[in-house]
């Protein structure tokens, strides 16, 4: 019998592959120009394998969300006697310094979000998904300080840190797309500045 974490791993293994596929058809060709067929005929697999990891098109594309939450939901469980805050900014910190996927800047990440820029279906896409990270960051930070509720402190502060993201990332990827050089030390500068806000935004609460 497969041992149960071989098996993990080859799940994990599978939906990585499909992934990585299917993202390099639609950045090559565009988003909407590829069908789940050609994806699963590019990967070797069946449609219906396709649809067994990803329940719709546009979660082929954005396969890191779930990474997302995990890492913060790690560093805040990990925090120690930082704060929740503190916590999240070293996280951020870490990621910009090792390129972590979720945080580098490179021309296939530009490629990325050309691809995304250009189809409405992953726009709106990127919008729910937005709404969603920023309801569960919001959550994150109520539970790890024993809050029952998701008080409007950890709402705010969700929203200042992920428009910071958004911001700091887009002008990343702008100076990465003209020349520019140094889009690292841009990235962190700005997220700074973001969590520099929300700790004015959640002074005298449990989050900083």
């Amino acid at each position: 019998m497969m041992d149960l974490g071989l098996r993990e791993r080859k799940k994990r293994a599978t939906r990585r592959m499909i992934s990585d596929t299917a993202t390099k058809l639609f950045t090559d060709r565009g988003f909407d120009r590829v069908t789940i067929d050609e994806v699963a005929a590019a990967a070797n697999v069946s449609k219906m394998t396709v649809f067994n990891y990803f329940a719709r098109k546009e979660d082929l594309f954005f396969d890191e969300t779930d990474a997302a939450q995990t890492l913060i939901r790690d560093a805040l469980a990990a925090r120690g006697r930082r704060s929740p805050l503190a916590a999240v900014q070293t996280l951020a910190r870490d990621m910009v310094a090792t390129q972590h996927d979720l945080a580098k800047v490179t021309p296939r990440i530009a490629a990325f979000w050309k691809a995304v820029a250009e189809s409405p279906a992953l726009r709106a896409r990127t919008r729910e998904l937005n709404e969603e990270l920023e309801r569960d960051l919001a959550r994150l930070l109520a539970d790890s300080v024993g809050a029952r509720t998701v008080d409007p402190v950890a709402r705010l502060v969700s929203g200042l840190l992920l428009g910071a993201w958004r911001v700091a990332f887009r002008e990343a990827l702008r100076r990465q797309r003209t020349g520019h050089a140094a889009t690292k030390q841009v990235l962190r500068a700005l997220l700074d500045r973001g969590f520099a806000a929300a700790r004015a935004a959640a002074r005298h609460s449990p989050y900083v």
